[in-house]
C-alpha cells in the first residue's frame, strides 16, 4: 500500500496495518520494513507507545535507534545488535547522520539494505516528510524494500499535559486557514509567526523551522526569532544545533552592545 492512499484512511486502521505487519514478520518469523511518515512528534510518540505495549504482550521489546553523526548506519548497527530476533525497532532521525548534504544515514542504508532481510529485522522508520521526500533519491534500493509506507499527518488529539488541544483549537481547520492567507500575503509576519507557533506547539517542528526560517528573510530584528528557532532544535534534543544558534546570538548582542557604547548605531 502507497503512503498517498492511506491519508482518508482513519488512524487507528493505519496503526492497525503496521500492528498486523509487525505481528506476521513474528508469526512466520521473517523480516518486516515498514516506513510511517508523520509530522508532528506527539503523534510518533503516542503510536510508538500503543506498539509497544501490543508487541510486549507477546514477550518482544522494542528499542529506539536515534541517529546522529556516529550512529549512521542503522542496517549494519542492527545487524549485530544482541537478541535482535525479540526486538521491534523504532528508527528515526535519518537527516542527522552528518556527511555531505547530511546523506550517510540514507547511503548507508542503500549499501546494507540486505542486512535487514537476511536478518529478519523488524523495524519502523520514522520519517519527517523531508525525510521522506530525499530517502527515493538518496536510498533507491532501499526504498524498494519497503513493506509499507503509511502517513500520519495527523495532528494531536490532545497535548502533553493538557486534556484537550488548548482553548478547543481544531489545528487542522486553524493552520489550513493561516495557509490560505499567506498565499495572498507571505510576508504577513503576523502570520507567519501564528502558523510556527501553532506547529511548534503540535509538535509539527519540521514545520515550526520552516516558518521561523521564512521570517528570517522578512525581518529585520533577527534576535528573537533566532532565540525561537533555538527553543525548537532544544524539542527535537539537538543540543548542538541550540548551542550554535544562542552562541550566534550571543556574538550579535556583544557586537551590538559595543557599537552603541562607542555611538556606532
Amino acid at each position: 500500500m502507497t503512503a498517498g492512499l492511506t491519508r482518508m484512511i482513519p488512524l487507528d486502521e493505519r496503526i492497525a496495518i503496521f500492528m498486523d505487519e509487525l505481528n506476521l514478520s513474528i508469526k512466520w518469523e521473517r523480516p518486516c520494513i515498514l516506513l510511517a511518515v508523520y509530522q508532528s512528534e506527539y503523534v510518533k510518540d503516542d503510536i510508538q507507545t500503543f506498539l509497544g505495549q501490543s508487541i510486549a504482550s507477546q514477550r518482544y521489546k522494542t528499542f529506539n535507534y536515534e541517529v546522529d553523526r556516529t550512529h549512521y548506519d542503522v542496517a549494519l548497527d542492527l545487524r549485530d545488535f544482541p537478541d535482535r530476533e525479540h526486538t521491534i525497532f523504532f528508527i528515526s532521525g535519518l537527516r542527522w547522520g552528518g556527511g555531505k548534504g547530511r546523506s550517510n544515514a540514507y547511503h548507508a542504508l542503500n549499501m546494507h539494505r540486505e542486512y535487514l532481510v537476511e536478518q529478519k529485522i523488524r523495524s519502523v522508520f520514522w520519517l519527517t516528510k523531508f525525510e521522506a521526500r530525499i530517502l527515493p533519491r538518496h536510498a533507491p534500493d532501499f526504498w524498494a524494500f519497503r513493506y509499507h509506507a503509511i502517513e500520519f499527518y495527523d495532528y494531536p488529539a490532545r497535548l502533553p499535559g493538557r486534556s484537550m488541544p488548548a482553548q478547543g483549537i481544531d489545528y487542522q481547520q486553524t493552520i489550513d486557514m493561516i495557509l490560505d492567507r499567506l498565499k495572498k500575503n507571505p510576508r504577513d509576519m503576523d502570520l507567519q509567526h501564528r502558523l510556527a507557533r501553532l506547529y511548534q506547539e503540535t509538535g509539527c517542528y519540521e514545520g515550526a523551522l520552516e516558518h521561523y526560517y521564512r521570517m528570517l528573510r522578512i525581518s529585520t530584528d533577527k534576535k528573537n526569532i533566532w532565540l525561537e528557532i533555538a527553543e525548537v532544535y532544544n524539542k527535537m534534543k539537538r543540543p548542538d544545533r541550540t548551542n550554535q544558534i544562542l552562541k550566534k546570538v550571543s556574538g550579535q548582542t556583544r557586537r551590538i552592545n559595543k557599537m552603541e557604547q562607542f555611538n556606532l548605531v
